[in-house]
């Protein structure tokens, strides 16, 4: 709105005679402010034929201005899907594919640039399957994901990103451009800042989520945790000096985060203790902090 009044200032200076008798409201309809500028011009003195033509012709740049303004703001209207913690979610994009996002997970698109470029920024985790077509790309804070028409999992979390391509192929490029094509059971990480990939992966390991299962290899606790927490919606406090020791297991999402707690903690030889509604915090045993 500010730039339309300060185009039709700069109009007046340049044309006071035109504007002088009359002053146009930019709350009226657009039928009504294009009719009064046409009564304007038919009003002006047939002996000046330039004059018209000139402001004529800023009238109309203005116009062209104004529509290419509001083209340009419909193409950047995004679309957000967000999967809160404590739920999973599919979103439906506008070909026909579809992305099942794990708990605390969010997606962005352009809706009306989708036919044209099928790109999408993610974080999080979640199992893509994409329709067949012009080349998707699945861009998240620390590697890009692209392909035709597949279907894979792509975990984008923090400082990790892993990829495990399910059918199809799945070509995957780091921020720094290294790039590695992955082809079905095909799994890479990204680690110290490498891409590391892995042959004869077992897939399931990477969607186990899908069903309600956790899955850990060598994972520091602090992302054990940081996942436990996000699929049961509650904050898990850590103590520092516990956040990189390893843990590994696969076990059936129990039915409490009590449950979980238990056997991760008795595992590994800590203990956890219900500070508040939801809030948990895990220490080394007898080590309770208030």
């Amino acid at each position: 709105m500010n730039d339309k009044i300060l185009h039709i200032n700069n109009l007046e200076d340049n044309s006071s005679g035109f504007f002088s008798n009359g002053e146009i409201s930019w709350k009226k309809s657009q039928e009504e402010v294009w009719a009064e500028l046409e009564n304007k011009i038919i009003r002006l003195p047939v002996d000046n034929p330039g004059r018209i033509i000139s402001i004529v012709t800023k009238l109309a740049a203005a116009a062209i201005f104004a529509l290419l303004l509001g083209l340009s703001a419909t193409f950047l209207y995004t679309k957000t899907v967000v999967c809160v913690p404590g739920e999973n979610q599919i979103a439906q994009l506008p070909d026909g594919s579809t992305v099942e996002m794990n708990s605390g997970s969010s997606l962005k698109y352009y809706p009306l640039k989708w036919i044209f470029q099928r790109s999408l920024y993610f974080e999080g985790e979640g199992y893509f399957k994409v329709t067949k077509g012009t080349k998707f790309e699945a861009v998240s804070a620390n590697g890009k994901t692209r392909v035709m028409g597949t279907s894979f999992n792509i975990y984008a979390r923090d400082h990790n990103y892993r990829v495990t391509c399910i059918t199809g192929s799945v070509k995957v490029i780091s921020n720094s451009n290294e790039s590695v094509l992955l082809n079905p059971n095909n799994h890479v990480e990204l680690r110290n800042g490498r891409l590391v990939m892995k042959t004869n992966y077992k897939t399931e390991k990477a969607i186990d989520w899908k069903v309600n299962q956790f899955d850990f290899t060598s994972r520091p606790l602090q992302e054990v945790f940081g996942e436990i927490a996000r699929r049961y919606a509650v904050d898990i406090k850590l103590q520092p000096e516990l956040r990189n020791r390893s843990f590994s297991s696969n076990f059936s999402k129990p039915e409490s985060v009590e449950d979980v707690l238990d056997y991760v903690c008795k595992s590994m030889q800590l203990s956890y203790v219900k500070q508040a509604e939801n809030v948990f915090l895990v220490v080394k045993n007898n080590q309770w902090q208030n």
